[in-house]
């Protein structure tokens, strides 16, 4: 009997310890997927809270682009352009920019929250941002004018219904506020030369106006400057114009609604070394306000703007020949921005230009019948055949701008 309850004992036992190990397994099972389900909820939260952390950082930049206009490295941004906060005791944001005031700015912004240890869950997002450009020119501008053919200039307003269509010139709405100017002692213009509009040099200096060559309102009828439309008190600032940045996407072959494009522009800052490509006949696109600097040679035949868009074209190649056709764009939206590198530049015959060629350190031509619809800072300026320029009003006066214009949001 004693045989038969040590028996019974034992099968007890043994039942009690397999019922007792299940239970431990299914509770070390319900406490490992539980322990899952948390770090999976701390995971996630810590994701989800990752982001604002990040859009913080894009709202700081933005403030910063916004309130210094004119100098990105003021209030604690240093002229690396970075900054990094906490924002309470499990997480901080750490951003970025690059760019400079009057182009397209890329904002960078990476949030990180705590998960465990030293462990964080980090989220990036990148801005592009147009900033706002503000030029005021008068007019041509040069240290050196050599007028060897026939000058006509006038003047329009790309942003006044009365002086322009649709923001372009109109030679019915023209008006006669072009200015033709020097800082040094004067020029001379001869032929059939005539500007409705003014003429300036540096204090002391003098224009020559011979033969039937006239500057003057557009109803001045004689020959010579008209009275009150010389001065000889100008003076104008034209710093050189510095590397925009050392790297950058080069710009790709696409197709826009249908159409082949050498170089199409989506946005941003673009590099290349030059833009010889001929694939659809050197052409080029700007969907999205853009900067494009081009260290080497250009040779374009068509550059095509989106409504409202704008390119900043920074050229260092030493000769640059430029004769492409502008489309869409009113002068305000196209700015050529000539480094020093960049000795020469020329408008081939029958180029017709719209927008802005700031080029203090260049000597700039006009050859045959070339056009300008817009205005003009440079080194030297010189004009063989027919010239013919079109001062646009917009760059002489004060525009209300946004100081920040969000161009697109990405996380990376």
């Amino acid at each position: 009997m004693k045989i038969q309850e040590s028996r019974e004992t034992g099968s007890t036992l043994l039942v009690v310890m397999m019922i007792t190990g299940i239970i431990m397994l299914a509770l070390g099972s319900y406490l490992t997927l539980a322990s899952q389900e948390h770090q999976t909820v701390r995971r996630s939260l810590c994701w989800n809270a990752a982001l604002p952390m990040a859009e913080a950082g894009i709202e700081e930049a933005l403030s910063q682009l916004k309130q210094n206009t004119t100098n990105f490295a003021l209030d604690g941004w240093t002229t690396n352009h970075i900054k990094q906060r906490p924002l309470g005791t499990d997480g901080y944001y750490a951003v970025n920019f690059s760019g400079r005031p009057g182009s397209v700015v890329t904002i960078i912004s990476t949030g990180s929250v705590h998960l465990v240890d030293n462990i964080y869950i980090s989220r990036t997002v990148r801005v592009l941002a147009l900033t706002s450009k503000d030029f005021k020119f008068p007019g041509l501008m040069a240290s050196t004018i050599l007028l060897s053919g026939n000058l006509a200039a006038d003047s329009y307003d790309s942003t006044d219904p009365l002086g322009s269509t649709g923001g372009f010139y109109d030679p019915l709405k023209a008006g006669d506020q072009a200015l033709i100017a020097t800082p040094w002692l004067g020029f001379s213009m001869g032929g059939n030369s005539h500007i409705k509009g003014y003429v300036a040099t540096g204090p002391g200096g003098s224009v020559n106006v011979t033969g039937s060559a006239s500057v003057g309102a557009k109803n001045y009828n004689g020959k010579g400057i008209q009275a009150g439309h010389f001065t000889n008190d100008f003076n104008l600032a034209m710093p050189s114009v510095e590397v925009p940045y050392d790297s950058g996407d080069a710009p790709g072959t696409n197709m826009v609604n249908g159409t082949g494009y050498d170089y199409v522009l989506e946005g941003g800052e673009y590099m290349a070394a030059d833009l010889n490509s001929s694939v659809y006949g050197g052409t080029m696109i700007v969907t999205e306000s853009s900067t494009l600097y081009v260290t080497g040679p250009i040779n374009l035949s068509r550059i095509v703007f989106a409504p409202g868009v704008r390119l900043d074209l920074y050229v260092g190649g030493p000769t640059i020949s430029f004769a492409p056709v502008v489309v869409g764009a009113t002068a305000p939206q196209f700015t050529v921005f000539a480094l020093p590198s960049c000795s020469s530049f020329s408008l081939n015959n029958s180029t017709v230009f719209t927008g802005l060629i700031y080029a203090p350190d260049t000597a700039l031509a006009a050859n045959g019948t070339a056009a300008i619809s817009g205005a003009i800072v440079g080194k030297a300026f010189s004009c063989n055949g027919t010239f013919t320029f079109h001062y646009d009003l917009a760059f002489s006066k004060p525009r209300n701008l946004p100081p920040v214009k969000v161009l697109s949001w990405a996380e990376l």
